[in-house]
């Protein structure tokens, strides 16, 4: 049978190869041609899974003696526990909500394939909103949610522009209803766990921008720390990018905005403790507003926006607050700092003596400073609470950068 089959498929490869795809009456050929392929492997797909269920069926007989009819048995009657349990529809609404929030993500979209009434319940979103801030709490800030509602918005200007009709071949037709094998495995998840449910929540819900945050769907904005995997010249300091979810390596792709003439780069494998949503809403290119200066003394925390020159965005950069030149600082009680205009900067993170090292603000008149050989400092952010800092002190350098 194989020789016979091989041999009448031979015409139909041929005029694969053969016919062209821009002549309008060979496209029926072609399509004639591809059906008769997919019939052919369709068919040593299933006579070689027959053949080898005969095989496994001879060895049983020759290796496995007769066995005796067992006698039918009934059917064991139901338990009583069984017979008194609760529908989990028919469980008080505070109960079946305290079931729910117990359910994990993937559970939870599992829960919603069940029926109607589940996939109500389990689409709400006050349930969705926990599952939001446990894992993407600390990566998402109002600009994300902003951009997620633009691109709502979007999809649904997209969904009522009219549409070309296009004209379903024979292929089309006979894929639609002829069971091929291969087509259902090509589409098959790696982790059908973690895969979204059979029936997606609709779009303006929470419920789908948990699901287009974990299927790597929606590029969010937020701030990387140490880009381009902690580039020398980077190193404390934390930049705008665009990120996407990677769940089979638990990372992000950061994309970060082109600087000047530069395109835009990407890093790929960024980890969690590299990301952060934007403390601030001030855009990458505009100078931050402080309000912090009047309250800066010497030993507070703070970041500092930076860029090379006026067509790079800023980023933030770490640092402490360091003694003028002026103040007498071992002795503590004679500082003086806190009541001078002028705030001394320290990089201390760089070697004494580095021009990178040391820089002043005004108080007062505070604006962006610098030229193109040392750069542009803008605008000055306090930081208030020991996770900041901590966070910080994690991407300190092992060796002092000169």
């Amino acid at each position: 049978m194989l020789p016979l089959l091989l041999i009448s498929t031979l015409p139909a490869f041929t005029l694969l190869l053969v016919a062209p795809a821009s002549y309008r009456p060979w496209k029926l050929v072609r399509e004639l041609g591809l059906v008769a392929l997919l019939l052919a492997r369709e068919l040593l797909s299933h006579s070689a899974s027959a053949a080898a269920g005969r095989k496994e069926q001879q060895g049983a007989r020759k290796i496995m003696p007769p066995t005796p009819k067992a006698k039918a048995q009934a059917p064991p009657a139901l338990a009583a526990a069984d017979e008194d349990a609760l529908p989990l529809l028919d469980l008080p609404e505070l109960a079946l909500d305290r079931v729910l929030e117990e359910l994990s993500p993937a559970s939870l979209a599992a829960m919603a394939c069940v029926c109607k009434g589940l996939r109500d319940r389990c689409s709400m979103d006050a349930l969705w909103d926990r599952h939001v801030r446990g894992k993407w709490g600390q990566v998402l800030g109002a600009a994300a949610r902003q951009e997620w509602e633009a691109e709502l918005a979007a999809r649904a200007a997209d969904a009522t522009r009219p549409r070309p009709n296009r004209r379903s071949g024979w292929a089309d037709s006979l894929a639609c209803a002829w069971p091929f094998s291969w087509i259902g495995c090509r589409w098959v998840k790696e982790d059908t766990a973690a895969a979204p449910a059979a029936h997606p929540a609709p779009a303006d819900t929470v419920a789908a921008w948990y699901r287009a945050l974990e299927c790597g769907e929606f590029w969010f904005p937020a701030q990387v720390y140490n880009r381009e995997d902690g580039h020398v010249g980077f190193l404390l300091s934390c930049y705008d990018a665009h990120l996407r979810y990677d769940r089979r390596t638990d990372t992000f792709t950061a994309r970060y905005p082109p600087h000047g003439r530069k395109p835009a780069k990407e890093e790929e494998g960024v980890q969690w403790c590299r990301v952060r949503a934007a403390p601030v809403s001030t855009p990458a290119q505009d100078l931050h507003a402080s309000g912090c200066l009047d309250g800066l003394h010497p030993g507070d925390h703070f970041e500092i926006q930076w860029r090379k020159n006026k067509d790079f965005p800023y980023g933030w950069w770490y640092g402490v607050v360091g003694h003028l030149e002026s103040c007498n600082a071992s002795i503590g009680h004679l500082c003086r700092c806190h009541e001078d205009d002028t705030v001394m900067l320290e990089f201390r993170h760089y070697a004494a003596g580095s021009r990178w090292r040391q820089t002043t603000v005004s108080r007062k008149d505070h604006r962006e400073k610098g030229g193109e050989t040392d750069g542009f400092y803008g605008g000055i952010r306090k930081l208030h609470t020991k996770d900041e800092i901590s966070t910080w002190r994690r991407f300190w350098p092992v060796d002092v950068l000169s």
